[in-house]
């Protein structure tokens, strides 16, 4: 294949947008995780670590007694929204969330009504929580609309700042959402699974750009312990997709592509 290089029409230039502004956002939360208006998606069979991690994602930060835990997305939203049946049973007191913001049930109504309510206010960074709720949104296409229009559908164009939505979704199956919201999600978090079919799709959908054996290989180590997830950063490319937990997987084509454009750029110095 041969490719004719345009000389007029070389490229198209970037366009900015004020909805991927971060300039209002408390802190710049660390790599690899999403910095504005996430869309998580976490799968995992009872018991695999799912509510846990989301937990964590919101709860955890570093102290004076315990200096070396993380920080990842702790006080970093203005408000959060949580919708799940099993609210009751849920680990909520660290969240500090208030009643008006905890909801049993997935609606069309509740979410034009939290839309609603965040577009009428200041601009702020906030997040939708999703739990244990797939059979409700799935095919729904309010559900496909806030996940879709998330970075635009809170802004106040009369007030100040640049409004942001986050949305995280869990599911005991990856493939039990349906295709448009796995689509786009920006984050995946895939905890063990021994279906085939479910592991299929994941490939399928997730994995098209590694071999057979990388991909084999990738799930290897990603589930050898329990507990372990593998993070897909479903919007970038393969060098900077794929996580064994946070740490990120090089594959040695990447490391080879990489050390050539070093070795260009050492050349043209």
């Amino acid at each position: 294949m041969k490719i004719l290089k345009n000389k007029i029409l070389t490229h198209v230039p970037p366009l900015k947008q004020s909805v991927d502004d971060t300039s209002d956002l408390p802190y710049i939360p660390a790599k690899p995780l999403t910095v504005k208006s996430p869309a998580i998606y976490i799968c995992g069979f009872s018991s695999s670590g799912k509510t846990t991690l989301w937990n964590q994602l919101l709860l955890a930060h570093p102290t004076k007694k315990k200096p070396d835990i993380p920080r990842f997305y702790y006080r970093f939203f203005d408000r959060i929204y949580l919708i799940s049946p099993s609210k009751d049973t849920l680990p909520l007191n660290k969240l500090k969330l208030k009643d008006e913001r905890i909801h049993l049930k997935f609606s069309n109504d509740l979410i034009d009504e939290i839309i609603e309510t965040e577009k009428e206010g200041e601009n702020l960074n906030n997040l939708i929580l999703i739990d244990d709720s797939i059979k409700t949104i799935r095919n729904n296409s309010k559900m496909h609309s806030l996940l879709l229009n998330r970075r635009h559908l809170t802004q106040n164009p009369n007030e100040e700042g640049h409004a942001g939505l986050g949305i995280i979704v869990t599911s005991q199956k990856f493939n039990a959402c349906d295709l448009i919201l796995r689509n786009n999600f920006s984050d995946i978090f895939l905890f063990k699974t021994e279906s085939a079919h479910e592991i299929n799709c994941i490939k399928n959908e997730l994995m098209q750009d590694l071999s057979k054996e990388q991909q084999n290989e990738l799930l290897k180590k990603a589930w050898s312990k329990k507990y372990n997830f593998l993070l897909i950063k479903a919007y970038e490319g393969t060098p900077d997709r794929y996580y064994i937990g946070f740490d990120k997987v090089v594959f040695d084509d990447d490391k080879k592509e990489n050390e050539e454009l070093e070795n260009d750029e050492s050349d043209s110095n």
